[in-house]
């Protein structure tokens, strides 16, 4: 049993809490229960060893604060933001050893950083000032010197280090005592991975310091905010070292810049490399990298790199990387590619995402690795599950097809509409013909397709000693009565013979055949024909049946008449 008193205006740290009954619990799942009683969130790195051992005691009545001494003890550091316990491993304290110079409002600070408990210097610890956030690092003997341009004489130093507690120190000069108060604002932001992953890419290798990452390590989840930065390159900024936990509204790069993250607008010639959200507008001239969400829009003149969701547009002149989700629309001059769901992508040449929920238009090819709405490429569109519609120029291909594919090949498991010469659908039917016409044709025909539609391929040959005795049929067909033993198909073919060297025919069909099905592979069909021949000069002997209408000109014969076609049919 747990009970919480006190209202919410007091400090989570100092609330008395009331644990009684906590046999077996371990002191992740009592937190887990804590913050979900009182509205809160313990923030602290997953891997804490004693995360997992069990309550030291059964029951337990005093502070939040005493709760905590008692269960991890005094190596660990406790702070209260709002909504937030942090819980951090600080088995170290850091002293100040320094000395203050102030000359025509510039103010310098140098000295020793040392560790309270050995007293010795602490190399690579970070020193800022909480309100200009001037800021620099430590050399190996614990020494800095911070030099920077302040309206006031006093500052508030702070020093961070890992595995060592936050200090900060009020320092006054001996020529004044007045201290202004401080207007800056700071925020706590949980960490992630995304931030690492940012920093050891081959980009962030390249342009991220090895100061300002040792800069973020220290100072770690906190953050500040100003309404404008600007860098020449990362670490050369008007915020200096500090750009890197700064969250600005506007922000310009000449070269590249790295930021916290945006809450307005950013620019920079080259690159912006930004740690965490961006929001509203985003350009740069070669590359953006988003360790963070992009909300708004964003263009990058060859690339851009988010690693997690995308809200908005995003266009970039050659790749565009998503790790998470995009709700929106990308655009991408070649590759567009979302690990996870992503509304809409255009790209010239290809489109990848786990899942599309709307629409994919691409040069070459789609591709998702579960389902999509609207594929349509010029060569080729892939869905790993279920898709609305395909439309591309070569092959089409997956698993269930709620609409139509469109193609010269088309795959399936599941299709009612494929429009292609050829189709390799798993609930459709195939079947190889052979038939006969009114015009003495033979026909050796495949037909292949869904429950609806089909798709037909074949060659004719003519019986009759004419011209061009040698003829390609491709065509569509539609099942009026699929599956069953009697069967009612209509199908529009178009028939083109030559003789290879001059003279070449053309024939549209329209065909309606009634069938009948033999057991489980044959099938008779025969039926009426509606037909429309374009005929060279002299080829009046071409076709058969009974003439509807003729017109002779001196560019060709044009010929409507009509006739019956029968045959048998191979089912697979």
């Amino acid at each position: 049993m747990i009970n919480s008193f006190g209202g919410f205006s007091q400090m989570m740290l100092e609330k008395k809490v009331e644990i009684q009954q906590t046999e077996g619990l371990s002191l992740r799942q009592m937190l887990d229960t804590l913050s979900a009683r009182n509205n809160f969130y313990f923030s602290y790195e997953s891997t804490l060893p004693p995360l997992n051992n069990e309550l030291k005691a059964r029951q337990f009545s005093g502070t939040m604060g005493d709760f905590l001494m008692q269960e991890l003890g005094d190596a660990y550091e406790y702070k209260e933001l709002p909504g937030y316990i942090i819980i951090r491993y600080a088995p170290e304290k850091l002293d100040l050893d320094a000395e203050m110079d102030t000359r025509f409002k510039t103010v310098t600070v140098k000295g020793y950083i040392k560790n309270v408990r050995t007293n010795e210097g602490v190399s690579q610890a970070s020193i800022y000032d909480r309100n200009s956030l001037a800021s620099t690092l430590t050399n190996d003997k614990g020494y800095f010197k911070l030099k920077y341009k302040k309206s006031d004489s006093s500052i508030w130093l702070t020093l961070s280090k890992e595995n060592y507690r936050d200090t900060t120190f009020f320092l006054l000069p001996t020529v004044s005592i007045v201290s202004e108060k401080e207007n800056r604002l700071f925020r706590y932001l949980p960490g992630d991975s995304t931030t690492r992953e940012l920093e050891d890419s081959f980009l962030g290798r390249m342009f991220i310091g090895f100061r300002q990452r040792l800069q973020g390590m220290n100072v770690g989840s906190f953050f500040a905010e100003s309404p404008f930065q600007m860098s020449l390159t990362p670490g050369l900024s008007s915020k200096g070292m500090f750009s890197s936990q700064t969250i600005s509204n506007f922000s310009l790069n000449l070269i590249g810049g790295y930021t916290a993250g945006i809450e307005g607008f950013e620019a920079a010639g080259i690159f912006n490399i930004n740690k965490r959200d961006v929001k509203y507008v985003q350009f740069a001239g070669i590359f953006n990298m988003v360790g963070g969400s992009s909300k708004g829009l964003q263009v990058g003149g060859i690339y851009n790199s988010v690693y997690k969701n995308v809200n908005g547009l995003q266009v970039g002149g050659v790749y565009n990387h998503v790790q998470g989700n995009v709700a929106g629309l990308q655009i991408g001059g070649i590759v567009n590619r979302v690990n996870n769901d992503a509304d809409v992508q255009i790209a010239g040449i290809v489109n990848h995402a786990k899942q599309s929920n709307h629409f994919q238009l691409a040069g070459i090819a789609n591709h998702t690795s579960k389902s999509a709405g609207f594929q349509w490429a010029g060569i080729s569109n892939l869905a790993g599950d279920t898709v609305n519609h395909q439309l591309s120029g070569i092959i089409n291909r997956a698993k269930k097809v709620n609409g139509f594919q469109f193609a010269l090949i088309n795959i399936a498991q599941e299709n009612d509409y494929a429009i292609g010469f050829l189709n390799f659908i798993r609930n459709g039917e195939i079947n190889l013909s052979a038939a006969i016409d009114e015009s003495s044709f033979t026909h050796l025909t495949l037909r292949s397709g869904g429950r609806k539609m089909y798709g037909i391929l074949g060659v004719a040959y003519s019986l009759r000693a004419i011209d061009t005795p040698v003829g390609l049929a491709a065509g569509l067909g539609i099942h009026l009565l699929p599956k069953n033993n009697f069967s009612l198909d209509t199908e529009f073919i178009s028939l083109t013979t030559s003789d290879f060297k001059e003279v070449t025919n053309q024939i549209q069909s329209f065909h309606l055949f009634p069938g009948y099905r033999f057991g489980n592979h044959l099938r008779v069909f025969a039926g009426p024909s509606l037909n429309f021949a374009v005929l060279d000069p002299g080829q009046n002997d071409i076709t058969g049946g009974w003439n509807i209408y003729e017109r002779t000109t001196s560019t060709g014969i044009y010929r409507s008449f009509g006739g019956v076609t029968g045959g048998l049919q191979v089912v697979f």
